[in-house]
């Protein structure tokens, strides 16, 4: 200290000797009125006895210049008052002070003392002896004149020139002292001085600073190069120890802010000089792997070489660094406690061994200069996996004074510490007794493995090094924690179970026929220890081949409750485990969500968790089952199953929809899949939980998934009307008011989906806002829907949300909006009463909204008057079929099948008459359909009026064309080939060759025969249409065809898509009928008669042709 020197032998002290002898001495107080009066430490020197019984003596120098000199340190056992003191003559005008004190090995085994300044100089320090009293004297270092160089010049006189006098030193602050053989080096700031022993003649000084900045970076960027420390390596090699800021990045770490990035930290590095012809040359610059911080001491470093230079070492406050001079190995020492100061450090240069005297003990090291010459990059992961073991497994020893730490981020490898991090924790998982104490007691022992991890990555972020890992391996290390504390809740289970009285476990059968199926080179007598201590990373499969165990139970009539309890109870904990050890320590581990590729989420583990989720349904709510006891043990267990197969999808989901899962091949399938799969499971669990007195839950679930269609689900069932007799009606509030839109629609939805659309009319104040959102959002989907005709998947909830939409715009009086729903949900009618009342409804809307001022919509009337005459044609065709059942006679009378013969019978003679299977099936079909009252199609519509007898309404063909020409729903490709169909039948509707019989008769009774046929009746009824389009407007294809044109019949793949479903063979009958119908036309040759009927009718019409 600064007022007390303490003394002793450490080559006789051992851990388990005494304390040794301590000589206490007083310090050297500085002079009041010196201006450099500091509390630094004196600089001591020992004075070796030649006696070697004898204590040794010890010099004290203060930075003032005083000195004391003690003959033999034993004064310091009484005291210490008997001493020798001198004031060294230091210059008090210029500052100076002793800044090194040096002891020089001299010839005979003598040595010297030399104290350097401030300012350049270097005294001598002399002890001298007479008559047993010791004298200390100091003068200053300088050569002495050269007696021959004056006795030359008394004899020749003045002609005679004395050789030059010896260079001068440049003035500076004495760094460093240190000897090597005859010569000395003092280390100048900058400068190495080279002085000869003795003849103190100064034999060189070189600056060496522009040397070593070109040799750090070309002398970019380098600043305030400072000098520090020297050491003689060779006789012509030096070792200096320099500290630079830079304002370049370095590779080395030299660009490095401090911690409040107010400024640059310097950057330490070591420089190997060697002699070059009159100065030195720069051999090797190796930067010392530390950055000073707000934290560290201020401290001057010293450097020591080990093993001859092979290894140096820099002590700095509370650290040293020992660096390899021809590998890149380098390690560091430091202190544990913050109060803690290294006060030296001692070697001897050839050995590689050193001393370290820290405030409260002294340590010896060795290093391994074998193992570190062999060192190679290569070699970096395993010296910091030795690093991180000896951190792990020594730092919780109070005792150890060391405190184990990383190089410094600028410095540290990333890939290393990753390499070594992961081997590092997978030793501790597979128990590897360098890390892992043996132990029989296995809860002990998987606790001291859970505390390795632990310290692990304590030691990563204490040493702020877990920025310098990347995501994956942050991951993998927090993945092994998870997997090791799961385990250890596995474990305990297991132990509760057995400890319960339990006389068997199949947990224990589970691992052991894990362990046959998959075995393991570990393995021994105690295959469930080995489990637990070897095999940690294999805790998913053996989740997953523990609910496939529970399978094989219950498939052999082995399982039931008792095993789903135990092994899915089981399963249940030690995954949920896992997940809230991950939750609790994420931040610990840095981990960024979503994890990558999780295995608590793995497809395999999705499956075994839902597994259980079904079986413990299935027990839950088995009638015969659900009032035992384990039935309920199981039932309590659904809301734990559920929570967890929602975690684990949910994770996955979150995996599969991040960035970097986005460049794996198929993560977007899959995640598709799973999102369709979640959203189907979802409901139905849920719904389970409320069935089995669980409601809480469920609706907890619901709420943190944001599931609001089955949150209304669980809160409408089971009893949605009336309102006030729903038990839920609080809750059904309380969620309305927290989430107001997002739960209000799926309650319109659910109402609406399960036909109680009452409960909304009931409160329809309430819930009359959520309607109009509802309703006014199914019309934007639908305004949205391409014009292709396709049905879009929310189809079926458009039309019933329309079929309750209307008498909601009804009731508010917004009869415009109520029209365009109804004409909309009357296309989905299938009832013809049904139907008829919707466009009548719809009608009397639209005149209502033009009553009250509204905008005409003709299209929109138009389509209520098509839909109106359509019913009317239907309604005829019933009213016409009903006269042919007149002769139907008791049951035939009920008897449909018999009603729709006696209807063929009568009004399609001529079609049951033709043998056409196909036509005659789909007409009996029809037929059947409107004696139900059942909406026919416009083209089964079509079918019926062209299939039919028709000598007596010759004008059902156009009523056909004329219902073709209105359609718009059907594609075009099938209305085209229905035109066809009926452009056929009215072609083959009449005799054409007893009307071309022209033998005894008149063109006026030729032309009347023309005027009775079905062709006249249909032109009559289509050339108006065709003359009355504007020529920019086209008519649909086939409304017009000659008989050439209306022969091509539909392909099969057409004919299936208008009848769904139709067998093969039915289609295949229909393409004979079709093309039967086409040939009949084709051989009846009609080009000539067909232009004298148009120009029949063009003429009664009163048309010109064309």
């Amino acid at each position: 200290s600064v007022r007390t020197c303490y003394v002793w032998a450490h080559a006789t002290l051992k851990p388990t000797s005494p304390s040794p002898t301590c000589y206490i001495l007083p310090c050297p107080p500085p002079p009041i009125d010196h201006p450099t009066t500091t509390f630094q430490a004196p600089y001591f020197a020992l004075v070796p006895s030649r006696a070697r019984a004898v204590e040794p003596g010890l010099i004290l120098v203060s930075p003032p210049g005083v000195a004391r000199f003690w003959p033999s340190i034993s004064s310091g056992l009484s005291g210490g008052g008997t001493f020798e003191s001198i004031q060294i003559p230091l210059d008090v005008a210029e500052d100076e002070y002793v800044s090194r004190l040096a002891r020089i090995a001299l010839p005979a085994g003598a040595y010297g003392y030399l104290a350097a300044t401030s300012t350049g100089r270097i005294f001598r320090l002399v002890i001298t002896s007479q008559a047993g009293k010791h004298t200390l004297t100091a003068r200053l270092f300088s050569p002495q004149p050269s007696s021959s160089s004056l006795s030359l010049t008394r004899l020749f006189g003045i002609g005679w020139s004395a050789p030059a006098p010896a260079p001068r030193p440049e003035p500076g602050n004495v760094v460093t002292l240190v000897s090597s053989g005859s010569v000395i080096f003092a280390l100048v700031e900058t400068r190495i001085q080279k002085w000869a022993l003795s003849s103190e003649e100064l034999i060189k000084e070189t600056d060496v600073g522009e040397v070593i900045r070109e040799a750090i970076a070309s002398g970019v960027g380098i600043e305030d190069l400072e000098g520090i420390d020297l050491v003689v390596e060779s006789e012509n090699t030096l070792v200096l120890l320099v500290s630079y800021a830079s304002s370049a990045s370095q590779d080395a770490g030299a660009m490095v802010l401090d911690q409040y990035e107010y400024g640059l930290r310097r950057v330490y590095a070591t420089v190997r000089l060697v002699s070059h012809e009159d100065g030195w040359r720069v051999d090797g610059v190796s930067v010392v792997p530390y950055v000073a911080n707000a934290a560290s001491p201020p401290a001057h470093p010293h450097l020591s070489l080990l093993a001859g230079g092979a290894i140096v070492a820099v002590l700095f406050g509370e650290v040293v660094v020992l660096c390899a001079r021809d590998t890149p190995y380098h390690e560091r020492l430091v202190l544990k406690s913050s109060t803690d100061r290294l006060l030296g450090l001692s070697s001897l240069p050839s050995e590689a061994q050193m001393l370290l005297m820290t405030s409260g003990l002294m340590l010896k090291a060795r290093v391994d200069v074998d193992r570190v010459k062999k060192f190679r990059v290569e070699s970096l992961p395993n010296l910091l996996k030795a690093t991180l073991k000896q951190a792990i497994l020594y730092s919780p020893i109070p005792s150890n004074p060391l405190q184990f730490i990383l190089p410094p981020s600028p410095l540290l490898d990333g890939d290393a510490l990753m390499h070594a991090a992961e081997e590092t924790s997978a030793s501790v998982l597979a128990s590897d007794p360098e890390i892992v104490r043996p132990n029989h007691d296995l809860t002990a022992q998987l606790t001291a493995r859970k505390e390795r991890l632990s310290w692990l990555i304590g030691f990563i972020n204490d040493n702020g090094a877990l920025g310098k890992m990347s995501q994956r391996s942050r991951q993998r290390l927090a993945t092994d924690a998870e997997k090791l504390y799961a385990c250890h809740q596995l474990w305990v289970r297991l132990n509760e179970h057995i400890d319960s009285g339990a006389a068997h476990s199949l947990i224990i059968d589970t691992i052991h026929a894990f362990t046959a199926a998959h075995p393991s080179s570990t393995s021994t007598q105690d295959v469930v220890r080995d489990f637990f201590k070897h095999r940690v990373p294999d805790l998913g499969r053996l989740l997953v081949f523990m609910v496939e165990y529970l399978g094989q139970l219950g498939s052999m009539g082995t399982g039931g409750i008792g095993a789903l309890k135990e092994i899915g109870g089981a399963v249940a904990a030690t995954l949920q485990a896992a997940l809230s050890y991950r939750a609790y320590n994420i931040g610990v581990y840095g981990v960024d969500l979503p994890m990558i590729r999780p295995w608590t989420s793995r497809p395999t583990v999705i499956d075994a968790v839902l597994k259980l989720v079904d079986t413990a349904s299935k027990t839950a709510t088995d009638s015969a089952s659900s009032s035992s006891a384990g039935a309920k043990d199981v039932e309590n267990m659904l809301p734990e199953l559920a929570t967890l197969l929602f975690a684990c999808i949910q994770e996955r989901l979150d995996w599969l929809g991040s960035p970097m899962a986005a460049d794996e091949p198929g993560s977007q399938r899959d995640r598709i899949e799973l999102e369709d799969r979640f959203s189907q499971l979802r409901p139905e669990v849920l719904e389970t939980l409320r069935l089995t007195n669980h409601l809480q839950q469920a609706l907890s679930l619901a709420t943190a998934y944001t599931d609001f269609p089955s949150l209304a689900s669980l809160l409408l069932r089971p009893t949605p009307y009336p309102p006030s007799a729903n038990p839920h009606a609080s809750l059904i509030k309380d969620y309305r008011e927290r989430y107001n839109h997002a739960f209000g629609r799926e309650v319109v939805r659910w109402c609406i989906e399960h036909g109680e659309a009452r409960v909304l009319f009931a409160e329809e104040d309430t819930w009359g806002p959520y309607m109009d959102e509802v309703f006014a959002d199914g019309a934007d989907r639908k305004r949205q829907q391409p014009e292709s005709g396709a049905m879009d998947v929310d189809g079926h909830e458009q039309d019933e949300f329309n079929a309750i939409a209307w008498v909601n715009d009804m009731g508010r009086s917004r009869f415009g909006d109520a029209s365009r729903r109804l004409i909309n949900v009357a296309k989905g009618a299938t009832e013809v009463g049904q139907k008829h009342f919707m466009l009548s409804l719809g009608k009397l809307a639209q005149l209502a909204h033009l009553q009250e001022g509204g905008a005409v919509d003709g299209s929109l009337l138009e389509a209520f008057h098509d839909g109106l005459d359509f019913i009317a044609v239907q309604e005829k065709l019933f009213k016409d079929f009903q006269s042919a059942l007149a002769s139907l006679r008791g049951k035939q009378k009920q008897n449909q099948d018999a009603q729709v013969e006696a209807i063929v019978r009568t009004k399609a003679s001529r079609l049951r008459e033709s043998e056409k299977k196909g036509l005659l099936s789909i007409f009996k079909n029809h037929v059947r359909r409107i004696l139900q009252r059942k909406m026919l199609s416009v083209e089964d519509m079509v079918d019926v009026l062209t299939l039919k007898d028709n000598e007596e309404t010759l004008g059902d063909y156009a009523t056909a064309l004329q219902l073709l020409l209105r359609e718009e729903d059907v594609p075009d490709i099938r209305r085209v080939s229905a035109f066809k169909r009926v452009w056929c039948r009215v072609y083959n509707h009449d005799d054409w060759d007893a009307i071309r019989q022209t033998a005894n008769i008149t063109d006026a009774q030729l032309a009347t025969r023309f005027r009775g046929t079905a062709l006249y009746h249909a032109l009559q009824a289509i050339l108006p249409v065709i003359r009355s389009t504007p020529q920019n407007e086209m008519l649909p294809e086939g409304f017009d065809l000659d008989p050439n044109q209306c022969l091509p019949v539909p392909l099969m793949p057409e004919t299936s898509s208008r009848f769904p479903g139709m067998p093969a063979e039915m289609v295949g009958e229909l393409a004979r009928d079709f093309r039967a119908e086409s040939t009949n036309v084709e051989r009846m040759r009609l080009d000539d008669v067909y232009f004298r009927v148009r120009e029949l009718a063009l003429e009664d019409l009163g048309y010109e042709e064309h």
